[in-house]
């Protein structure tokens, strides 16, 4: 009998074999002896290969386990970190082009300053299109001031557009515009200005205000000082200094108290946001230097932030002023606001 039969086989199981084999020699092996011996090898032997057989299992569910660990791990490492999320990236930025001014027809118009580049003044222009209206559109990254023909200003917002006639002829003051615009309107009770968008229609006589008209649920006026009337869907309403209104998607005219800060501070070229998402303010400094904006943490979009920069200290000034805040990392890279 080799080691490992024995090991298989307990000492009350070999006092029984020595046992039988001693009966054995005694009787010249009887058939009831060598019957009982013939049945314990087979127990044996039973046991033997019920052993190997859960050996192999065992060792082939290892071979499993360890293959399953290495896919994992594969994964894992492919991934590095399954719970970490991907950056969202808002792409704002458009192709650099300068500021045009044409006329309805698309001819080109070369139009003076005033004291500085970032002051235009409607004047100078040819015969045959005196008859045509303007058209200035302000490419993202670019400021622009507009001096009408009556002597009314207006602010034109990065991105923007303004049409309006080369001298106002008719009862109305007349102009169009898409994006966001200050206006400071030259009093002239009887030549009404209207500022016509696409979604609503804005009356005055004289006054300073803010309209945001981008074909979206934000559009609204607000009203820095004197009245207007602004008209919608077939409704009308009259505000006053202090308060904004604005049109839903459905037609719905809602007025509302509001700070008119964030208004008169982009007119005097400052970057100002009070209480808005982080989300929000990037994505409006973006347009303003047209650059895109990466958010590595998506769970900082919603942050709550006030922040005011200078925005002739060009994107790196407010890139420094946003950091000073220790909210947030951001960097500049290439063309991207990068928030860590």
């Amino acid at each position: 009998m080799d080691n490992e039969e024995k090991d298989n086989i307990t000492i009350d199981e070999l006092k029984d074999l020595m046992a039988l084999a001693q009966a054995a020699d005694m009787q010249g092996r009887n058939e009831d002896v060598e019957e009982r011996l013939q049945q314990f090898y087979g127990k044996q032997q039973a046991k033997k290969r019920k052993a190997r057989l859960w050996r192999i299992g065992m060792a082939a569910a290892a071979a499993i386990a360890l293959l399953l660990t290495m896919a994992i791990w594969n994964g894992v490492a492919e991934n590095e970190t399954p719970q970490e999320q991907q950056p969202i990236v808002f792409y704002i930025a458009k192709p650099k082009a300068n500021i045009e001014v044409k006329t309805e027809r698309g001819t080109r118009l070369r139009c003076l300053t005033n004291n500085s580049d970032e002051e235009l003044v409607a004047e100078a222009l040819p015969t045959e299109a005196e008859a045509e209206r303007i058209v200035v559109d302000v490419p993202q990254g670019e400021k622009l001031t507009v001096a009408l023909p009556d002597g009314s200003k207006v602010y034109m917002h990065a991105g923007s557009s303004l049409k309006f006639p080369s001298r106002f002829a008719d009862s109305l003051r007349l102009v169009e515009l898409r994006g966001e615009a200050y206006f400071v309107v030259a009093r002239n009770p009887e030549q009404p200005f209207v500022v016509r968008t696409q979604t609503m229609q804005t009356t005055v006589l004289g006054t300073e205000f803010n309209i945001l008209a981008e074909g979206t649920p934000a559009d609204c006026v607000s009203l820095v000082s004197g009245s207007v009337k602004v008209s919608a869907g077939g409704k009308r309403r009259i505000i006053k200094p202090g308060q904004q209104l604005s049109v839903s998607p459905e037609g719905k005219l809602t007025v509302r108290e509001v700070d008119m800060t964030p208004y008169t501070s982009w007119r005097d070229g400052y970057i100002y946001f009070d209480n808005v998402s982080l989300k929000e303010a990037l994505l409006n400094i973006a347009k303003e230097f047209n650059c895109n904006v990466e958010f590595c943490h998506q769970d900082l979009l919603d942050t709550k932030v006030h922040f005011v920069a200078d925005r002739s200290e060009g994107i790196k000034g407010v890139i420094d002023g946003l950091n000073m805040m220790k909210i947030v990392n951001v960097d500049f890279e290439g063309h991207m606001i990068v928030v860590y």
